[in-house]
């Protein structure tokens, strides 16, 4: 007891007091000044949101707006075109993405910079909708340059009640549905369209679903529209042919947009006219920047030939429909048979002829040198004359004279009646 009492006596005096007093001054200075500095520093923390949001029908990237952003960056990872990045104004607080397929699902990024400080976010953007219902096996092509088919098959997981939409936007973001679907047991499968314009030369084509049992996935595509075209034949193909050879030329086809002849091929089918056998054929390539024209070897003055043409893309072999078969050169097939024909008529004649010539001629010696007639005796037809023994007394007689007797003989058609 005492000895506390000295302790609280000591601790009392007027020395300690100010001592106490000095220390608990320099403590609370320190801690004001710290807090002062706490209170200078950026209010922002590292973790803030910036409440990313990603708009598929516009490819529109948003967040919201942070005071003093002096840098902003925001990308797209594509699964099959990779990253895609786009520089951000310092008062703008969104992004837009070129055209780009997104049924296969994208992922977004942000990072601003605020107060010298960066903030980052990422979105995972996946296709909404139960898998296997989207349109499958989509496809368009483009033909006699103003109209254009699409087709596309039911999903494999789609319920039966689906129904697909087709959507068309351009560059411009000028976005149309289809005006006249194909239908396969009510369901939109297809869609043609009459009037491509409005369309650039990139295209935006979405097909999405509804259905009263499940979600439908949709579909989506960019194409460019000079590969889906399907030339037309060249127009006004002629030939004029020399003696060797066989000038073919023909024009260019009308297209959807204007090509150059070195942006296009042609492919000729050059056979034999009647001759459907494929060793006979010819396909011959020729690129328009030849003049659009075909020198073809004349192979003979009886040799008659067709060709056909079809037109493609310089750069992708898409070949179009062929054009009606034009025939240059001779009649051979036909001709030949008439000319074997003929041949055998003329031999005909010429050997009748001949045989008629032979026969004429034999008949008229005939008549010039006729058969010694025999002699017959007209007092008595009935009896045998002995023809020896006429003879050898014509020929005793005859040579007893100087002159020579001439015996003229008639020939008897019919024998004197009996007196």
């Amino acid at each position: 007891m005492r000895k506390g009492t000295e302790d609280l006596h000591h601790l009392g005096s007027p020395t300690s007091v100010l001592a106490t007093a000095f220390l608990l001054s320099v403590v609370l200075d320190s801690a004001w000044l710290l807090t002062q500095e706490q209170q200078d520093l950026p209010a922002v923390k590292p973790d803030a949101s910036l409440n990313v949001k990603f708009d598929p029908q516009t490819t529109k990237l948003t967040w919201d707006c942070k005071e003093n952003t002096t840098y902003g960056e925001c990308a797209l990872i594509h699964k099959e075109k990779g990253l895609i990045k786009k520089k951000v104004k310092h008062s703008d607080c969104q992004c837009t993405f070129p055209d780009c397929s997104l049924h296969g699902g994208v992922t977004l990024t942000v990072e601003v910079s605020v107060n010298q400080r960066r903030l980052s976010e990422m979105l995972v953007y996946t296709n909404p909708g139960k898998e296997g219902t989207a349109a499958e096996n989509f496809s368009c092509v483009i033909y006699d340059a103003d109209f254009m088919n699409c087709s596309w098959a039911k999903g494999r997981a789609a319920p039966d009640d689906v129904q697909y939409f087709l959507y068309v936007r351009s560059k411009k973001r000028i976005e149309r549905e289809c005006p006249r679907y194909l239908k396969d047991s009510g369901t939109h499968v297809g869609c043609h369209l009459r009037n491509l314009s409005g369309l650039t030369s990139y295209s935006y084509f979405l097909v999405n679903g509804t259905s009263q049992e499940a979600g439908i996935q949709f579909f989506d595509s960019v194409l460019l529209l000079k590969e889906i075209e399907q030339y037309n034949p060249p127009d006004n193909i002629s030939v004029q042919c020399n003696v060797s050879h066989c000038l073919i030329q023909w024009e260019k086809p009308r297209t959807r947009q204007a090509r150059s002849n070195r942006e296009l091929q042609y492919q000729l089918d050059i056979e034999r006219w009647r001759d459907t056998s494929s060793s006979r054929s010819q396909l011959i390539v020729v690129f328009g920047d030849s003049g659009n024209r075909y020198n073809f070897p004349k192979p003979g003055s009886k040799a008659k030939h067709t060709v056909k043409i079809r037109t493609a893309d310089a750069r992708k072999a898409r070949w179009g429909a062929w054009s009606p078969p034009v025939e240059f050169g001779s009649e051979e097939p036909e001709s030949s048979l008439v000319y074997i024909y003929v041949m055998v008529v003329l031999g005909t004649l010429v050997c009748g002829l001949t045989l008629g010539c032979l026969f004429k001629r034999f008949l008229k010696t005939h008549r010039l040198f006729p058969p010694v007639p025999q002699i017959k005796d007209k007092l008595n037809d009935n009896q045998q004359v002995d023809h020896e023994m006429l003879w050898e007394k014509f020929t005793h007689e005859a040579g007893k004279g100087d002159k020579e007797e001439v015996l003229t003989v008639e020939t008897v058609s019919e024998a004197p009646a009996k007196l």
